[in-house]
C-alpha cells in the first residue's frame, strides 16, 4: 500500500475523490476522502465518497448561511 494519497476521480465540476492509506493498530486499511470547493469528509467506500460528491456539487449538502 503507497504511504501517499492517491486521486481515483475528478468530476467534470472540480471535486475530487482521493484513497488514503491508513494504519491502525495490527493493520492497514483505506478510507476515501471526497471534497468539493474545500467542503470535504472521510467515507469508508468509495461508492459513500461518490454519494457525498454528488449531493454537495449539486447542492443538497450546502448550508444556508447565517445572517
Amino acid at each position: 500500500m503507497s504511504d501517499h494519497p492517491v486521486l481515483l476521480h475528478s468530476s467534470s465540476k472540480g471535486g475530487t475523490i482521493h484513497s488514503y492509506p491508513l494504519s491502525g493498530g495490527k493493520r492497514s486499511f483505506s478510507r476515501f476522502l471526497g471534497c468539493y470547493l474545500g467542503r470535504c469528509k472521510f467515507c469508508n467506500d468509495f461508492d459513500e465518497a461518490t454519494a457525498f460528491l454528488q449531493n454537495i456539487e449539486t447542492g443538497e449538502l450546502i448550508q444556508p448561511s447565517i445572517q
